[in-house]
């Protein structure tokens, strides 16, 4: 299986928010192009490299549980890119060299970690499943 092929289109979207942010000259333009972006790629796939997120309890309203977690690490993610962008643009390299790396970085590693996050998930859940099963078995 090849690197493409494991790149998740959510991810890849991010990715390409992020280049794009490396290539325009103003801070606004910059943080328009990774917010938005972040937000068109919440519904292909929840991000992988979340940095502060809030995750309301389940007897919230639901457009608060749509709403806060795509906000709050939308707010986090576009904050952390931006610095990440503003280093590689004072780099030695040419911009475009900086997207290119900093673009598939992003990519790669949002992947990585997301596939890492459902790993973890999936042993908690198998976990959280296995005492259950010895907790029925103990005699009443």
């Amino acid at each position: 299986m090849n690197l493409a092929s494991r790149v998740r289109p959510g991810s890849a979207v991010r990715a390409v928010g992020v280049a794009l942010a490396c290539l325009l000259p103003r801070l606004p333009g910059r943080a328009r192009a990774v917010a938005a972006t972040y937000a068109l790629a919440w519904p292909l796939g929840r991000p992988g490299l979340q940095v502060f997120v809030v995750v309301p309890d389940e007897d919230e309203e639901p457009w608060k549980r749509a709403v806060l977690p795509l906000a709050t690490s939308g707010a986090s993610w576009t904050a952390t890119m931006l610095v990440a962008v503003s280093a590689v643009r004072r780099s030695a390299l040419p911009a475009p060299a900086a997207a290119a790396l900093l673009g598939g970085a992003v990519a790669v590693g949002d992947s990585l970690l997301a596939d890492l996050g459902e790993r973890v998930k999936a042993r908690a859940a198998e976990a959280a499943a296995a005492r259950d099963a010895e907790g029925s078995e103990l005699p009443a």
